[in-house]
């Protein structure tokens, strides 16, 4: 179906605002995201940027003294020839500042040793290491060989027992240990390790430990001989601290509202398990289970990465976004990862807004360019139809039909270009009539093909001259009109009969026809051709007589042969025409020719091959020939069987 120009106009205009208002959209909403993402990775940014600082402070001291430790002689010894006093006298004495007793046995919570006993003196009653003291803070200190066996802990209660059995150690723990000396072999550098595990915390809490592992490596081979290993408890990290911030600094600041709850819920995962005190515990499981799968899938950088999630809030899910850091990455201990998450609501909820201001203007936009393109459009579409009338009635032969130029726009200029369109084109039809009726039809169509110019080419042709016989004594006392009557009949008649046997008449002149078979175009048979046309018109003239009411013969002179054709005559004037010996050669035989006969030379004979019958004609005296020319009278065709 095809739609008009206006319905082309309204459905552009409305593609248009429709693809604006859909692109500011999708713009508007990628902004909002992306301001409400900024915001988020920001606070979290700054979480972890607390986070790295603090801990920095905290290990900053205890990484140095384990490195010195591990250049020990005395220790380095000891960790060789598995002597736990030597190491236990060395590593005391100078990690003895950062290491008191537990309230619990760090190791055992650590590594989950059961029966495990701490090595140092027991501390005094109500002392900070008293063991009914809250602080359970205080680092562990211990050394493994280079398959991971422990030799030395640090254990109060049974002061030189310092070696401990392998059964003591978790299945877990201990195929981590190995695989932590493994790794530390492999890479054989003195590069320190960071592991974190959970463990259990004064007022049954769960907090995490952070391990430091510093590779004791052979002097001279700078193999591996063990490791020092330092476990330490990771405190507060501001986990509150952000979550009241961000509720200060969100929509709903008093945290009233769950649905719209915009604050920053953070936390820790370790071994498949989610550790907070801000997210929701609803939320706690999907969280956890989401970092566990992105971790198995190889997400375990040391970048950020980001997901969303779906979190149930008042029995209806709801978008919030996820994202977590490894904490030690590349750690052959399970991977910890710090936390953070908030919700979505709210900038989907200023999405929506936006989304639908943004089409209610795009509709009221569109409402007001419809209205535009109804008025331009009226003005347009006036000129154009007009055009489009004017262009059908051109299409139909009128040429005198003319539009009216209304403006001076293109629109205007465009309708009168068409007037002068329409105007040369009658003259250009007029010049075609004109040039049909004072040329023969093909020789008019070459002459315009070609762009006819002064010239001739050499052809061979076959000339036909066709004159009334007694023509003078039959006009003689005729009014002119009469005899132009008279010759209009004839003329009209015998061309039709040229036409159809493939010749073109070449002109008239008086009572003469002149036709050319072979020029401008040939046929191959073009002698052939000439002999059936004279013969058809002598039957023609004959049929004419029957019921026109002036009676009369022809005589008709056909030669063959080599002529000049071509346009002749002056450069305003041009005349397609032929010259040369057959011409006056066939002129001079259509003289001699008797009414209703046909005079042919021996050329034109030859070509008919034997396809017609004819008697001789000797020693005709031709005006322009010295010598009697032989001739021959054209009698009929020879019809062969199956023609």
């Amino acid at each position: 179906m095809s739609l008009s120009l206006r319905s082309k106009l309204i459905l552009t205009m409305s593609l248009v605002v429709a693809g604006a208002t859909v692109g500011t959209s999708i713009i508007t909403q990628g902004y909002v995201r992306q301001m409400y993402q900024r915001k988020f990775e920001d606070d979290f940014k700054a979480e972890v940027r607390f986070f790295s600082e603090r801990q920095l402070q905290r290990l900053s001291s205890i990484r140095k003294r384990c490195e010195k430790l591990a250049k020990d002689e005395a220790v380095i010894t000891g960790i060789e020839k598995h002597q736990p006093r030597t190491i236990y006298s060395r590593v005391v004495e100078q990690l003895q500042e950062f290491s008191e007793p537990k309230s619990l046995d760090f190791l055992t919570q650590m590594f989950a040793l059961p029966g495990m006993r701490p090595v140092i003196g027991r501390p005094e009653k109500g002392s900070k290491s008293d063991p009914g003291s809250k602080n359970a803070d205080h680092p562990l200190i211990f050394v493994v060989d280079a398959d991971g066996e422990i030799i030395a802990a640090d254990d109060a209660k049974s002061p030189g027992q310092m070696v401990l059995r392998k059964s003591m150690l978790t299945s877990k723990r201990m195929e981590q240990m190995r695989a932590l000396m493994k790794r530390l072999a492999q890479k054989v550098t003195d590069e320190q390790e960071v592991a974190y595990v959970m463990a259990d915390a004064p007022e049954g809490r769960q907090a995490m430990r952070e391990y430091i592992v510093t590779p004791v490596l052979a002097p001279k081979t700078r193999t591996l001989l063990g490791a020092i290993i330092v476990g330490v408890g990771m405190p507060d990290l501001g986990e509150r601290a952000l979550h009241s911030f961000s509720q200060l600094t969100s929509n709903d600041p008093g945290g009233k509202d769950d649905a719209v709850d915009e604050s920053i819920n953070s936390g820790f995962w370790l071994d498949g398990k989610l550790h907070t005190q801000t997210i929701r515990p609803e939320a706690r499981d999907i969280v956890g289970k989401t970092v566990e799968k992105y971790l198995a899938e190889g997400h375990i950088g040391s970048g950020f990465t980001e997901v969303t999630v779906d979190i149930p809030v008042n029995d209806e899910l709801m978008p919030h976004a996820l994202l977590y850091r490894v904490l030690n990455p590349g750690s052959p201990f399970s991977p910890a990862c710090q936390v953070a998450m908030y919700s979505l609501t709210n900038e989907l909820s200023t999405v929506r807004e936006l989304q639908v201001r943004i089409i209610s203007i795009g509709l009221l936009a569109l409402a007001l360019a419809l209205g535009l393109v109804l008025f331009i459009s009226r003005g347009l579409i006036r000129p154009i139809l007009a055009l489009v009338k004017g262009t059908e009635e051109v299409r139909k032969g009128n040429f005198d039909v003319r539009v009216p130029v209304r403006t001076n726009d293109e629109v205007g200029r465009l309708a009168e270009s068409f007037n002068e369109m329409a105007q040369g084109l009658k003259l250009n039809v007029k010049y075609q009539r004109l040039l049909a009726q004072v040329a023969d039809r093909r020789v008019a169509e070459q002459l315009m093909d070609r762009e006819a110019s002064l010239g001739g080419e050499l052809r061979d042709v076959s000339v036909i001259f066709c004159d009334i016989r007694g023509f003078t004594l039959l006009t003689a006392g005729m009014p002119p009109t009469e005899v132009i009557a008279l010759l209009n009949e004839h003329m009209t008649a015998l061309t039709a009969i040229v036409h159809e046997h493939g010749g073109v008449v070449d002109k008239f002149v008086g009572d003469m026809i002149m036709a050319l078979f072979g020029a401008p175009s040939a046929h191959g048979d073009d002698a052939l051709r000439a002999a059936q046309c004279a013969l058809r018109m002598v039957l023609r003239r004959d049929e004419l007589n029957e019921h026109s009411k002036w009676r009369f013969q022809v005589g008709i002179g056909i030669a063959t042969g080599s002529v000049i054709a071509g346009c002749m005559g002056s450069e305003e004037r041009l005349d397609y025409t032929v010259l040369g010996e057959k011409v006056n050669l066939a002129s001079r035989l259509c003289s001699k020719a008797a009414p209703g006969e046909v005079l042919i030379d021996d050329t034109t004979l030859e070509k008919l091959d034997g396809t017609a019958t004819s008697e001789p004609v000797f020693d005709l005296e031709l005006k322009g020939f010295s010598e009697g020319v032989a001739a021959h009278r054209l009698l009929g065709m020879v019809v062969h069987a199956g023609d």
